[in-house]
């Protein structure tokens, strides 16, 4: 006759204890308690802003770079959605649109918002068109003929700047989609990259660029163009 085990009750308890617990981790890791905007951008991935607490503040007028190296404003208070994080090249969409969020105190008169970008396409390919909105609210559309750079430059009316509920205002590129998804289902969509943004009262405007597309910008007396912002 084989000799019986008789498990203690000690043993009991502990086996009792291990399942339990990796019950609760079971549960944890599919109900997992953690902030909205965290759930949002890495498990239910319905957000593509980065969860972090942030002001959206932005000093009005100053150019904000998003190439490392370039004097401009340091970014630390945008919030960008849509963008993968900063290289050495500026920031780069990912996915249908891309979004810029900025709070600042908005004066009475248009504002104008002017920006360096480049696009993944090159001129062999059809030409691809990305419209820009303020606030939901498209201001204009740029095109994106080959692979140079293309600086847009679009007035943002006062009522528009204004329109935005709690204060931030959201400015959207909406880029085209150029090919049927791929083996992962994931929409093909042309990649727009941002190197540089300003928005300024359009009566503090600096001169219109004479720089020609796809040439280096010519190095200005004062990178931070403080010029034109003296007398605020």
């Amino acid at each position: 006759m084989e000799p019986t085990y008789q498990p203690r009750l000690w043993h009991l308890i502990v086996t009792l204890f291990v399942v339990v617990f990796g019950g609760a981790v079971l549960w944890m890791i599919f109900n997992p308690r953690v902030a909205d905007d965290y759930r949002n951008y890495y498990i239910d991935r319905s957000w593509s802003c980065f969860p972090r607490e942030i002001s959206y503040f932005y000093p009005l007028g100053e150019p904000v770079t998003f190439v490392a190296g370039r004097p401009g404003y340091e970014r630390d208070t945008i919030r960008w959605c849509g963008f993968m994080p900063i290289k050495n090249d500026g920031i780069k969409s990912f996915g249908d649109y891309g979004i810029l969020k900025l709070k600042f105190p908005i004066p009475d008169e248009d504002l104008l918002l002017t920006f360096s970008s480049w696009a993944n396409t090159n001129a062999s390919k059809p030409e691809r068109q990305v419209t820009v909105s303020v606030n939901g609210k498209s201001v204009g559309i740029v095109t994106f003929k080959d692979a140079k750079r293309v600086n847009g430059s679009f007035v943002i009316p006062t009522a528009l700047a204004k329109a935005s509920p709690d204060g931030v205002m959201e400015v959207r590129w909406d880029v085209p989609r150029i090919a049927p998804p791929g083996t992962n289902s994931e929409p093909v969509t042309l990649q727009v990259r941002l190197e540089a943004v300003r928005i300024v009262p359009v009566s503090k405007a600096p001169p219109p660029a004479t720089t020609t597309v796809g040439e280096p910008a010519p190095k200005r007396p004062n990178p931070r163009w403080n010029d034109v912002s003296a007398d605020h």
